[in-house]
C-alpha cells in the first residue's frame, strides 16, 4: 500500500534542506532558538549593569572613606594642636600672674596667646575675622602675647578666670549665673571633704578656702577650614586645712620628755598657730614639751582629712617618684628603704622645693629634704632627719630620733591608717614645729593642675 503524495514529497526532501531549517526560521524550533538568543542578550545587559553599579559603588565608598580618613586626620591634628596650646597656657599662668598680665583680684584680666602676629582674636567680628573669639568682650582688660612653641599649629588660646556666666552653668544652685569668680578648694566646716569648685561669693568667702579657677580655651584652625576648640579648667592644688603640727587619724603615743611638738607658728610674719597634737583617737605619754594654740593636744577630734583625695592630687606627674629623686634608695617588698638620702635641698642650699612620692611604705634614716613628702603606706624614720614642708602619710608614723638634733620637722604632718586602728609613735629626740611658710611655699611651687577638659563645637 503506497504513502500519500505529500508524505512522499516530505521524505524525498534533501538532507541539506532539513539541516538549514533552523537558519531559515522554519518551524517552532527556529522560533525557540531566536527567543533564547534575546534572553541571553538581556541577561548580559543586566549583569553588565549590575557589575557597573557595584564598581561605581565601590569607587564611591572608597572615595568616601578616603575623605573621612582625611577629615579625621585633620581633626585630630587640630585637636592635638589645641590641646598643646592649652598646655602652654597652663604652664605660663604663673608667669602671667607675676608680671601682672593676670590678676587674682581682677577676674576681667585676660591673656591671649597667638601663634602668629597676623592672628588677632579680638579684631572685627566673626564675618570679617576667621579667628575671631565669639566670647570676647570689650570690657576685658586684654593682653595679646606670642606663643613660645611656634612649631605647634594652633591659632590662639585664651586665659581668664572662670565664672558661672563664662562657664554657662549654675554651679551653686542659686538659680542665676553669677559674675563672681569660681575657686577650687575646701569647705572649712565639712569634715573629710574633697576639694571642689565653688563660687567665691556670699558666705562661701568665709566658709571655704581655695584658689581661683582659670578657664583656658584654645582654637586650632588649618588652611582647609577644619577647626577644633577645646576648653580646660585649671587651678592650683589647694593646701589642706591644717589644724595641728601633727595630725593622726590613729592614736598617738609620746615616748618621753625629749619629744617636742610646737603648734606655735615659726613663721612669725604670717603666724598661723595650730594645736600641737591632734588625733581621732587617744593621745598618751608625756605632754611636757607639747604645746599649741588653742590647745596643746586634742584627742578624739572630729576633724578628718580625705587622704585618698590628697594623695591622688599629689601623685605623679605633679610629684616625682622617690627612686628618681634618690636613686640610691632600695626597693623592698611593699615599699622603700634608704639611708643618707637627699629628698630636696635644704633652705640654706637654695630654698628650693619639690614633691616626692613614695608608692608604698618608707623607711628612712639619717636623711634630709624639703618640699612635700607623700608616703602611700607607713613611714618609719630613725637616727637623724631634717625636713622642711608637709609630710602626708597614708598609714602610721614611727619617729625614733637619736643623736643631736635627732629628727626635726619644720612644717606639719598629716597621717592615718585606712582603718585608724594603729598607733603613731614619737620617741627619742623628735621635734615637730609648725611652720606655715614652708608649707605654703611648697604648694605655691606646684604646677597648675587640670580639673576638667572638653571639646567645644562651634
Amino acid at each position: 500500500m503506497g504513502l500519500p503524495a505529500d508524505e512522499q514529497c516530505r521524505i524525498s526532501e534533501p538532507s541539506w534542506l532539513e539541516a538549514r531549517r533552523p537558519l531559515l526560521g522554519y518551524g517552532s524550533r527556529g522560533r525557540t532558538v531566536r527567543s533564547q538568543q534575546g534572553i541571553a542578550l538581556i541577561t548580559s545587559l543586566i549583569t553588565l549593569s549590575i557589575l557597573t553599579v557595584i564598581g561605581m559603588t565601590m569607587m564611591f565608598v572608597s572615595s568616601t572613606e578616603t575623605l573621612i580618613n582625611r577629615n579625621n586626620k585633620l581633626r585630630l591634628v587640630s585637636l592635638y594642636a589645641a590641646e598643646s596650646a592649652s598646655e602652654e597656657a597652663r604652664d605660663r599662668i604663673k608667669a602671667f600672674l607675676s608680671s601682672g598680665l593676670l590678676s587674682l583680684s581682677n577676674p576681667d584680666k585676660v591673656v591671649y596667646i597667638t601663634s602668629s602676629p597676623s592672628i588677632n582674636p579680638t579684631a572685627g567680628d566673626a564675618a570679617s575675622n576667621l579667628y575671631f573669639d565669639s566670647d570676647y568682650s570689650a570690657s576685658f582688660d586684654t593682653t595679646v602675647v606670642a606663643t613660645e612653641v611656634g612649631e605647634v599649629g594652633f591659632s590662639w588660646v585664651r586665659l581668664i578666670q572662670k565664672t558661672e556666666r563664662r562657664a554657662g552653668y549654675d554651679l551653686n544652685g542659686s538659680g542665676n549665673l553669677e559674675a563672681a569668680p569660681i575657686f577650687f578648694g575646701y569647705d572649712r566646716f565639712q569634715s573629710n571633704a574633697k576639694p571642689s569648685q565653688y563660687v567665691n561669693s556670699g558666705p562661701n568667702t568665709t566658709t571655704h578656702t581655695g584658689t581661683p579657677v582659670y578657664q583656658v580655651t584654645a582654637l586650632a584652625r588649618d588652611p582647609s577650614g577644619v577647626k577644633q576648640t577645646v576648653r580646660t579648667d585649671v587651678s592650683m592644688i589647694p593646701q589642706p586645712l591644717l589644724t595641728a603640727a601633727l595630725f593622726s587619724k590613729d592614736s598617738v603615743s609620746v615616748g618621753g620628755n625629749a619629744v617636742v611638738v610646737q603648734g606655735k607658728d615659726e613663721a612669725v610674719a604670717a603666724a598661723k598657730d595650730l594645736n600641737g597634737l591632734e588625733s581621732n583617737s587617744l593621745i598618751t605619754g608625756s605632754m611636757t614639751n607639747v604645746q599649741g594654740s588653742p590647745v596643746a593636744e586634742r584627742a578624739n577630734s572630729t576633724i578628718a582629712y580625705n587622704l585618698d583625695a590628697l594623695i591622688k592630687a599629689l601623685k605623679p606627674p605633679r610629684s616625682k617618684e622617690i627612686e628618681k629623686v634618690a636613686p640610691t634608695i632600695s626597693k623592698i617588698p611593699g615599699g622603700y628603704q634608704g639611708s643618707s638620702l637627699n629628698l630636696g635641698q635644704l633652705p640654706l642650699s637654695g630654698d628650693t622645693s619639690q614633691t616626692v612620692n613614695a608608692g608604698g611604705t618608707l623607711t628612712l634614716s639619717n636623711s634630709s629634704g624639703q618640699g612635700i613628702l607623700v608616703v602611700d603606706g607607713d613611714l618609719s624614720v630613725s637616727g637623724s632627719f631634717a625636713y622642711y614642708g608637709l609630710i602626708v602619710v597614708r598609714g602610721r608614723v614611727d619617729l625614733n630620733g637619736s643623736g643631736i638634733p635627732g629628727i626635726e620637722i619644720h612644717g606639719a604632718i598629716i597621717a592615718g591608717s585606712p582603718l585608724g586602728d594603729q598607733t603613731t609613735t614619737l620617741a627619742g629626740n623628735v621635734t615637730v614645729l609648725n611652720n606655715s611658710y614652708f608649707v605654703q611655699k611648697q604648694f605655691a611651687a606646684l604646677p597648675y593642675t587640670r580639673l576638667s577638659h572638653q571639646e567645644l563645637i562651634r
